[in-house]
């Protein structure tokens, strides 16, 4: 009885330890990166960012600037002497015989494109992405330069850049913010959503859950759980999570680095930093760039990389038409840069990738099951071609004395080759577009525009009529297409102008009958 008795403790031992252990080889990474740090900035597309990269306006064109790898760009279509890009959007996509507006160079402080969900489907217009003056406005056409980005154009040049990258959700910022975090879509629109998801689907729950560390910091901090994380029910149970992005700095200095890291200029007390329009982009670069080396100069270097990214295009123009995994996204292209010793010189990674495949990156390293199916789908092999892990390089710290573009660069290197991205099909492959409820509000416009005068007020219009607003009433519901709301409402307005223009007369006859006017 005793033997079997310390056979069995032996045994309770044996799997306490195995268990011990097995976390422990499990947690360990594949790849020699043992700490990530995603920053994720506000609202500009890969063609505002990176249009005219990396030659510019005006030009550069030397030794590095045609030997760095190209991405797919406005470069294509080529820049005028006036800085316009040889490209023509129309004013209003189904009425091109208004006018055109091409892509225009801008400042450090720019208008702010309209932003929406119905604007976005409305920018891409039918799976094309010809609607972008008219939803987002003519402010969507700008573009920067390397007066403007050098910083951003400097990291592209010496690290990798992605530009076949997109937001997860066509939407907004939390929406987008919320699907880096689980992987999949959120049941939610708009930036006002709080508690309506469980912070156990997030992949800080599931690193917590294998006892790898993570922290998030914000940008003046509030000692509250930052936003977007107040979308999330049980998010208060980990504020000791929750950080200054000073946290961040000093940590790196003097050690306690999380394994991941989620480094935030917005949702703390101040945005002046998160880069979104109309706050100075050069401003919020500089803060961007003190971060960089900050990580940089310090021992994590070698064990780091470091994805910055925006949460969305925030409603500029950009030329491919994102890919469709649902109606709800793949949202906009937008820039990613992929800092780090291992990453490749001036390169461009080319394989199609979104918010999604940053946490594949991270399940990937540290041996985790995929968070979920659209994370597993999301090519993380693409993702790890961007390094070099054999060839760790020095870093290149930069500053405002030294950050004039282009910086030289650390090996030879030759591309000088354009990347390609091939045409996607937009969200219309999986909500094809009810083209029969587009024509029906012009039908009804001209029959009754012409309508006899006789007919006029009868019942037969005022049912015309109601089924027009029917016709809007459903694009408002089908949220996919509710930009099209726009054409039954003026349709309508069309049509009763028109009526009241063509019966003026017998319309006035009809008032002094009934009120006896003379």
């Amino acid at each position: 009885m005793k033997r079997t008795r310390l056979l069995g403790r032996v045994m309770v031992v044996f799997f306490v330890l195995l268990t011990v252990l097995s976390g422990v080889v499990h947690s360990t990474p594949l790849t020699p990166i043992r700490h990530v740090i995603i920053v994720v900035e506000e609202n500009h597309s890969f063609d505002n960012v990176f249009g005219v990269y990396p030659f510019g306006f005006p030009q550069i064109v030397n030794n590095i600037t045609l030997s760095v790898m190209r991405p797919l760009n406005y470069l294509t279509y080529g820049v005028l002497p006036n800085g316009d890009v040889n490209l023509s959007v129309p004013m209003v996509p189904f009425l091109p015989w208004l006018g055109h507006i091409n892509p225009y160079p801008i400042g450090a402080v720019s208008s702010d494109p309209k932003e929406g969900r119905t604007e976005y489907y409305g920018d891409y217009w039918f799976g094309t992405e010809e609607g972008f003056p008219m939803y987002s406005g003519t402010q969507s056409m700008g573009y920067l330069s390397y007066q403007v980005a050098s910083p951003l154009w400097d990291y592209a040049e010496e690290y990798v850049l992605a530009d076949n990258f997109y937001a997860p959700v066509m939407g907004l910022t939390e929406p987008n913010r919320v699907a880096d975090l689980i992987g999949t879509f959120p049941t939610f629109t708009s930036d006002e959503a709080t508690g309506v998801l469980a912070f156990s689907s997030t992949i800080m729950y599931q690193l917590s859950q294998r006892n790898i560390s993570w922290g998030y910091y914000v940008y003046e901090y509030t000692n509250n759980t930052p936003w977007p994380l107040t979308a999330f029910t049980g998010a208060d149970a980990y504020s000791g999570h929750y950080h200054n992005l000073s946290t961040l700095v000093y940590q790196l200095r003097n050690g306690g680095l999380p394994s991941v890291s989620w480094a935030m200029f917005l949702g703390g007390g101040s945005d002046s930093y998160d880069l979104h329009p109309p706050n100075n982009f050069t401003a919020g670069e500089v803060a961007l760039v003190s971060l960089i080396n900050s990580v940089m100069e310090s021992k994590y270097w070698n064990s780091t990389v470091i994805f910055v990214t925006f949460d969305e295009g925030g409603g500029y123009y950009d030329q491919v038409t994102p890919p469709a995994l649902s109606q709800y996204g793949l949202g906009q292209r937008i820039p990613l840069l992929i800092i780090s010793p291992y990453s490749r010189e001036a390169w461009v990674n080319n394989f199609t990738m979104s918010g999604f495949t940053i946490l594949a990156f991270i399940d990937y390293n540290w041996r985790l099951p995929y968070l979920t199916n659209y994370v597993s789908q999301s090519d993380v092999a693409g993702m790890l071609s961007s390094f070099n892990f054999q060839s760790p390089r020095s870093p290149i710290i930069l500053s405002p004395t030294n950050w004039t573009y282009p910086v030289k660069l650390q090996y030879p290197v030759h591309y000088g080759y354009v990347a390609t991205v091939s045409p996607n099909i937009g969200y219309v492959r999986y909500a094809a577009p009810p083209l029969l409820l587009v024509i029906i509000p012009d039908v009804l416009a001209l029959l009754l525009i012409l309508v006899p005068r006789r007919w006029a007020w009868s019942p037969s219009i005022l049912l015309s009529i109601l089924a027009l607003l029917l016709c809007s009433v459903y694009y408002v519901e089908f949220s996919l297409y509710s930009f099209e709301l726009q054409l039954p409402l003026i349709t309508t307005f069309l049509i009763l102008g028109g009526s009241l223009y063509r019966n003026r007369i017998y319309i006035k006859s009809l008032i002094r009958r009934e009120f006896g006017a003379e």
